[in-house]
């Protein structure tokens, strides 16, 4: 009894990320650029109760990306590589990542946060 209540679980958990991140990957992103002989920025925002900020930053093959989020509620995901992160590092390829910063969970009001982002 227990297999067909947690399926239906995982399949209605399955359709909410569907609905959250449907509008996401629609909606335009704000390029995340470095001011000339830097490897890192900061931007700073408001995320809101019901949808995600986005941000793009393009890379260079086999370069280190590290990226961090400060805010109360606040954590980020980059499309294709990890979800629901305040603090993360990977080794990029030669793309555009998106990244989408949002609310852990949903409050009724917008939570301010500065995402920082560097590239080596």
């Amino acid at each position: 009894m227990k297999t067909p209540r947690l399926l239906a679980l995982a399949s209605l958990a399955a359709s909410c990320l569907l609905i959250v991140a449907g509008p996401a990957q629609a909606q335009s992103c704000q390029p995340i650029q470095f001011e000339r002989g830097t490897y890192s920025g900061t931007v700073s925002g408001t995320a809101p109760p019901e949808d995600v900020v986005c941000y793009e930053v393009s890379t260079g093959a086999a370069q280190r990306a590290e990226v961090s989020v400060k805010g109360r509620n606040v954590i980020f995901s980059i499309v294709g590589v990890v979800d629901a992160q305040d603090r993360y590092s990977f080794t990029t390829e030669k793309k555009t990542y998106r990244i989408l910063v949002g609310q852990l969970m949903r409050s009724i009001t917008d939570e301010p946060f500065s995402l920082t982002v560097s590239v080596r």
